[in-house]
């Protein structure tokens, strides 16, 4: 029978290599974990619209370093910026601030612009938005572009210099403030007649849906508000007119639904000329193709989407009608393995997807999925993106919107509650989804703010 310091020491000799053992396993796998953080691939993401932030929200950045380079440092929900412009809803309730999206330590936010893209060596030429100093090198493993697109001007004289576009929160906050200053110009006792007039025409260009939907906006706020608070104003001088060079406005809408937006446009007193191009663009005019001059106070320009100079200087291959970068159904640039695109800025080669934030947004989960699901030692075969068609909504003024659906068309007051409560659920944050009701209910009881600063 052993001894019983022989029990005890063999005892001690089995905790000790059991310690041991746990030691040199943890040490093992803390090397491990560190070398597999070493071994991080550097990632870098493009841009801060639809596409962007729902692959930056859905990736899973434990397998990557990522870093997003944009110079606009918030998400704009842009279906409801139109509101925005004329005071239903503040700015800031519509932007969601890119250091919110998730914990900050998941990624790093650089604020600047990327000018030149080199595939081959793996780098970007980066220039701050904060400064006008050399622009910096920033080097790549993957790189997922998505800096969507510019107003398209269609080259026609005088847009870029007299028109306002409605892309951003600039452009929304421009155009508030020129509408409170017509009105308050054109209240003024020694105005002349004929420049009155000029003041209280309002003229959009583009019948799609943020064409119509800030004529909408805009003839709301001056018949709810406008006609209070500038009683030196006559009603009947104020004209709103949408233009539109082809024979058709809201051309993704079904035929009855187009009926139902020109009745009410109709009935609000809104003007709309169809087949009705723009020549050129003056300080205070619009010339028509037929010759015709339209007097103008605020001219806003709404006609589509163009390419970015990023897009446009880019050595990727390119669709030749649109200038947007081709891409395979796994969103990948085509001839490289490493380079993604998606958004405005892309196009899938096959498919002629619509310009919307549905596109984009759904085309961002479907990337961050892959991402999420790549496998460096064994990869899997990557599922083709395909676009799933939810239906297509539009506000059209006096608490009337258009719902088309696969299944079924819908339009007037139950459209607008429909409209209001699926831009409400698809708002970014918890932050944003109690701002927007809140504004909606302040603008019920005491108007649109009009203070101009």
């Amino acid at each position: 029978m052993p001894k019983v310091s022989h029990l005890v020491a063999r005892f001690r000799n089995n905790v000790v290599d059991f310690i041991s053992k746990s030691s040199i396993e943890k040490a093992i796998a803390r090397r491990q974990a560190k070398k597999s953080i070493q071994k991080k691939e550097k990632l870098v993401l493009l841009g801060t619209g639809w596409a962007s932030y729902s692959y930056l929200k859905h990736l899973n950045t434990i397998k990557y370093d990522v870093t997003v380079v944009s110079p606009r440092n918030h998400f704009l929900f842009t279906p409801l910026l139109t509101s925005s412009a004329v005071g239903t809803l503040e700015f800031r309730s519509i932007a969601e601030p890119i250091r919110n999206t998730r914990d900050i330590s998941d990624f790093k936010y650089i604020h600047a612009e990327v000018t030149n893209i080199d595939p081959n060596k793996k780098q970007l030429l980066v220039k701050s938005k904060l400064h006008n100093e050399t622009p910096f090198v920033m080097d790549f493993d993957e790189l997922v572009i998505g800096v969507g697109g510019i107003n398209n001007s269609f080259g026609i004289p005088g847009v870029e210099k007299y028109a306002n576009y409605l892309k951003e929160l600039a452009h929304a906050r421009t155009i508030r403030k020129k509408i409170i200053d017509c009105f308050e110009n054109a209240s003024l006792p020694d105005v002349s007649v004929k420049e009155r007039e000029r003041l209280l025409t309002f003229v959009v260009v583009g019948g799609g849906p943020t064409g119509v939907e800030f004529t909408a906006e805009l003839n709301d706020f001056f018949v709810e508000d406008i006609q209070r608070l500038f009683p030196l104003v006559n009603p009947n001088e104020v004209k709103v007119i949408l233009l539109e060079a082809s024979g058709k406005i809201l051309t993704a809408f079904d035929e009855s639904l187009v009926k139902k937006t020109l009745k009410v446009f109709r009935s609000s007193g809104i003007d709309v000329k169809t087949h009705s191009p723009v020549k050129e663009v003056f300080d205070e005019y619009v010339l028509l193709a037929d010759g015709t001059k339209i007097p103008y106070g605020l001219l806003v320009w709404s006609t589509g989407i163009g390419a970015n100079p990023l897009i446009k200087n880019s050595p990727f291959e390119k669709d030749p009608h649109t200038g947007r970068i081709l891409v395979d159904k796994h969103l990948r640039v085509k001839n490289f393995n490493n380079i993604y695109c998606f958004g405005d800025c892309s196009i899938v080669e096959g498919e002629n997807y619509p310009l919307t934030a549905q596109v984009a947004s759904q085309e961002g989960v479907y990337l961050a999925k892959e991402f999420n699901n790549k496998e460096r030692e064994h990869p899997r075969q990557p599922q083709e993106f395909k676009f799933k068609f939810m239906g297509l909504l539009a506000y059209i003024g006096n608490k009337n919107s258009l719902f088309q659906t696969p299944l079924f068309d819908l339009s007037g007051f139950i459209a607008f509650l429909t409209w209001r409560s699926a831009y409400l659920t698809r708002l970014g944050s918890w932050r944003a989804k109690m701002m927007v009701p809140m504004d909606w209910l302040r603008t019920i009881v005491f108007g649109r703010d009009i203070s101009n600063f």
